[in-house]
């Protein structure tokens, strides 16, 4: 890297007006949130209310129990490695063994997690990362730079999915200023590298991990066994910087799959909690009161999406015309019960640098007719592949299926098996139109899974060098009236030429025993963002 200071540590001078300290990181993404409750994300436009939740708050936290949770199995591509965790599930585990240099809050502000503070030089080309004393791995082992130096190469090799997040750190020249200090070169600006290390692909681990298959964290909860598509075991961890936190002893992660038998072991006791309650069980249970519902607001996208280098998708025609052949809001009310609000086919809606200029897209089935006749498909049938996967995915896609007959499309719905859907090795990332869910923290988030140049999670195939030259000037710009301008010109490729079709920004919607206390609901993910740390039994 040709920058001077690459080799030394960043003058004080230099950093001065561009430090992020524990109250900055406190106040994170707060600001932009103008405000929101921090039960509430950012899904509606800001809103300021979640929907209808019970809470699990109150009462002093109490020690001891085995904590029961259960998400969708993904089969036997499950794994204990943040560098290719993808489902659920996976997420569930990573984020007890291990975790971030950074903290999500519910709210979406942020708070200094392994990480206290980022100080960048002035075109944020170089970082400096100040890390927490005192923290220790499961083995005993103290939690230094070398640890971070570590992780970070690793996430930066190809076969990792948080590539995308390291792609512009120049790995061979990160320095160990000292045993708490790491200095970060980038190849090209980022006005908020932080952000990067949020997502739990880039938790960090312990120097010199390579299998992941006993793998030692500094989580808040340690390794015991791990059967993948079935079941994990892990025990609390005594010595966590957390602490009193975690406060059950044990924590066992059970698969699964069909939504019906995981609400149904929820409601004879067999687990105290379930990842993504369908939405009509959770309208009845929230009049019921037998479990607690935990629903918050959330930029999460529910979205259907095409490939736009396989026919018919490959022409932006057809494209728009699908798009234009959704009425969302009768899809948020049919498919999930009204847990959400109208996407407009850009992902963050709420979130800061969301493109609010863009008109709302609504159903209009004579322009959908036109643009299929100009493209020569006034007849046009395909497929549409889903699954059980995501609660709402089968019911949107009926009905998607029912709004399209209107402009003369025929989809043919194919569901299957849900521990294939999200896997790589068997349908992930090889279906021309198929639907997917994501957990976003902030719009830089998903574009760089999913839409940057060598993006893990390309779902649409979508590749433009001249985007992806544009998301580097968005990502990179520190003045934020110029970074939002990059990024609404990023927002208007997409809406006019990419292949997702956003429809809703979904709520997170989960189901707890009223037994289980101390979580609340989390935009940034389901369950609380997965905080069982939190939990307790009282």
């Amino acid at each position: 890297m040709s920058d001077p200071q690459s080799d030394r540590r960043l003058p004080d001078h230099a950093l001065l007006h561009h430090r992020l300290s524990r109250q900055t990181l406190l106040r994170g993404a707060a600001g932009a949130m103008l405000g929101m409750s921090p039960l509430v994300a950012a899904a509606c436009g800001g809103g300021s209310s979640s929907s209808t939740t019970q809470t699990t708050t109150g009462g002093t936290p109490k020690r001891g129990g085995v904590l029961r949770v259960s998400f969708a199995s993904a089969g036997t591509a499950e794994t204990l490695s943040p560098l290719i965790a993808v489902t659920p599930i996976d997420q569930a585990r990573v984020q007890q063994l291990y975790d971030p240099l950074i903290i999500t809050n519910p709210d979406f502000s942020t708070s200094p997690g392994l990480a206290l503070e980022w100080n960048h030089n002035a075109d944020a080309t170089m970082w400096e990362i100040k890390l927490r004393s005192g923290v220790t791995f499961h083995n005993g082992k103290d939690f230094t730079a070398d640890d971070v130096i570590y992780s970070i190469k690793q996430m930066a090799k190809p076969s990792s999915y948080a590539l995308p997040f390291v792609s512009n750190i120049n790995p061979r020249d990160i320095k160990k200023v000292d045993k708490l200090t790491v200095q970060v070169p980038l190849t090209s600006p980022d006005a908020d590298l932080p952000s990067n290390f949020a997502q739990y692909n880039t938790w960090i681990f312990q120097d010199g991990e390579t299998d992941f298959k006993h793998p030692v964290g500094t989580g808040p909860f340690v390794y015991q066994s791990f059967t993948p598509g079935q079941q994990s075991v892990f025990t609390r961890n005594p010595n966590y910087w957390q602490s009193p936190k975690p406060y059950v002893d044990t924590l066992k992660i059970i698969g699964i799959t069909d939504n019906g038998a995981r609400l149904n072991a929820l409601l004879s006791g067999q687990i105290d909690a379930m990842g993504m309650l369908p939405t009509a069980e959770a309208k009845a249970h929230q009049s019921t009161g037998d479990i607690v519902v935990l629903a918050g607001k959330s930029p999460q996208p529910v979205m259907f999406y095409m490939d736009v280098t396989k026919p018919p998708f490959n022409n932006n025609d057809v494209r728009t015309a699908m798009k234009l052949i959704v009425d969302r809001p009768a899809m948020i009310e049919g498919a999930l019960n009204g847990f959400g609000s109208v996407g407009n086919d850009i992902v963050g809606k709420g979130l800061p640098f969301y493109d609010t200029s863009l008109p709302q897209r609504v159903q209009d089935i004579a322009q959908a007719k036109s643009l299929l006749r100009k493209a020569g498909q006034q007849n046009l049938t395909v497929e549409l592949q889903t699954s059980q996967i995501i609660p709402g995915f089968v019911e949107s896609a009926t009905l998607l299926a029912q709004q399209a007959k209107a402009a003369g499309v025929t989809i043919n719905l194919k569901q299957v098996p849900a521990n294939s859907y999200y896997n790589p090795s068997l349908l992930y990332l090889k279906m021309a139109f198929a639907e997917t869910q994501w957990a976003i923290t902030g719009i830089k988030f998903f574009y760089l899974q999913a839409l940057a140049k060598d993006a893990p999670y390309n779902e649409t195939h979508y590749v433009s060098s001249s985007f992806s030259n544009l998301l580097t000037k968005a990502i990179g710009e520190t003045d934020k009236t110029k970074a939002q301008d990059y990024w609404n010109q990023v927002q208007s490729i997409q809406y006019n030429q990419g292949g997702y079709i956003d429809w809703v920004a979904a709520d997170w919607v989960d189901g707890l025993s009223t037994k289980v206390k101390g979580m609340v609901p989390s935009g940034a993910g389901a369950l609380g963002n997965m905080s069982f740390m939190d939990a307790y039994f009282g």
